[in-house]
């Protein structure tokens, strides 16, 4: 076949190896991506890392790729956040995470798209921005609604390594109360400046 891709970093049609233009591949793996992401969603506490998600989305739309998913993937994931945000669906690519269970760049794009401050616990935004896209899209939600669950990995750093014993027990501090709407802490007037 003389239209095959022979390198690695360009992008195929897997039913016959022929090349596919990069805006093309991109459409497609965002398409993919959209209604992968939109799947997981309808399962609460469910989430997809980057490097999974590329192999979905390459099977899914049939074109492939040998370039590195760190090359290509936050392009799709930015797609993403715009196609969210211009049609008012919640921030699917909080459900996308790196190795570490993170969210990357693109979810703080995300936040700039929406006009938002970049929280200072970026991890807790995104794990209610996830129950946000759990609920849209139907997931059997707990009957406990108090925090979301934050992904394994990042719980697991969060956890003490060794209980600490204590003498006294100290008042618990209250939850800051935060936007049902953009996740944002509220002032003490409790009305959210950005979603009035």
């Amino acid at each position: 076949m003389s239209n095959a891709v022979s390198t690695t970093a360009g992008a195929w049609r897997a039913g016959d190896g022929a090349a596919v233009p990069l805006r093309e591949a991109t459409v497609a793996w965002a398409l993919a991506a959209h209604a992968e992401l939109a799947e997981i969603a309808t399962g609460y506490g469910h989430f997809i890392t980057m490097n999974e998600l590329a192999e979905r989305v390459q099977e899914a739309s049939g074109v492939h790729t040998g370039a590195p998913t760190r090359t290509w993937m936050d392009a799709i994931l930015r797609k993403i956040a715009r196609r969210c945000h211009k049609a008012g669906e919640p921030p699917l690519i909080a459900l996308c995470v790196r190795q570490n269970h993170t969210v990357g760049d693109a979810y703080k794009y995300m936040l700039e798209l929406a006009g938002l401050p970049i929280p200072e616990d970026l991890e807790l935004h995104a794990a209610y921005a996830r129950w946000q896209c759990y609920q849209h899209y139907g997931a059997e939600m707990p009957a406990d609604r108090g925090v979301p669950p934050l992904t394994p990995k990042v719980a697991g750093r969060r956890r003490p390594t060794a209980p600490t014993p204590q003498v006294e027990t100290a008042p618990q501090p209250t939850r800051t109360a935060v936007c049902t709407e953009c996740f944002t802490q509220l002032p003490a007037s409790g009305t959210c400046y950005y979603c009035v």
